[in-house]
């Protein structure tokens, strides 16, 4: 017996909300937004070991226990988004848009840049999962709560624009790793306090104290930077371009 599988929606219904919004976004790809969005989008990767590292030595140097541990729980917070985004892309399986779209814009290295499946976004749960560690633990820090947002925004929607996923995916990728970071800040006192009985560090108090905000946002700058720089010196494949600078179907002829 076939089960209907509401994950695959998107790759039936041509005209439904999911692949229209996609249309939406993917359809207005231009020069500006190609100058942008690939340093800022694959810079997650740098970003969730750079923001966590930061802290953890910042914290450490500076005998501020609060940086120190609010590294490790963004540093577990988004090692659970992950583990939970790849088992629900290898539970769903749901393909992505540019194997089963016609009439999309991507690239070859936006292609070949990405994993298999679709459903939910890894990037977008990444993203998040930083933005919400560091929201709850700094609330009263608005310039960090704004900064970490607008770049978690600016990837979830950089991943409709490259064409890699559906909104819907997003919109999962922002739950997961909300929700990642949300389960670990629930846990923050078993985690601190485990963490002080293995160094021995009984008397190690978890105050919010001064912190250099510029250190935070300050990381995800360099985060682009080391993404700028590995990018630039992996030039992808070499191809043919059309007139618009991209292919409309299965093939991806465009490089970055």
């Amino acid at each position: 017996m076939n089960f209907y599988n509401p994950f695959l929606f998107a790759q039936n219904d041509t005209d439904n909300v999911d692949v229209n919004l996609f249309r939406l976004i993917n359809n207005s790809r231009g020069e500006f937004g190609d100058a942008i969005a690939p340093y800022v989008v694959h810079s997650v990767i740098p970003a969730s070991v750079i923001v966590p590292g930061g802290l953890i030595l910042s914290g450490r140097i500076n005998k501020n226990y609060y940086d120190e541990n609010t590294g490790i729980l963004t540093g577990l917070s988004f090692i659970t988004s992950t583990g939970i985004t790849l088992a629900l892309k290898n539970i769903i399986k749901r393909d992505r848009p540019f194997t089963v779209l016609k009439d999309f814009k991507i690239t070859e290295r936006d292609r070949f840049a990405t994993d298999k499946y679709s459903f939910p976004s890894g990037h977008t749960a990444s993203s998040f999962s930083l933005a919400t560690s560091l929201t709850l633990r700094y609330n009263d820090k608005p310039f960090i709560i704004a900064g970490s947002f607008l770049y978690a925004s600016v990837v979830s929607i950089g991943r409709i624009y490259q064409g890699v996923h559906y909104p819907s995916d997003v919109l999962a990728g922002m739950v997961v790793g909300a929700g990642s970071a949300a389960l670990i800040y629930s846990l923050r006192k078993e985690i601190i306090t485990a963490k002080n009985n293995l160094f021995r560090e009984y008397d190690y108090p978890d105050k919010n104290g001064e912190i250099n905000q510029t250190l935070i946002l300050g990381s995800f700058i360099v985060s682009d930077l080391i993404n700028r720089f590995l990018l630039e010196n992996n030039s992808g494949m070499s191809v043919s371009v059309n007139s618009t600078g991209y292919y409309s179907g299965f093939s991806v002829i465009k490089s970055f």
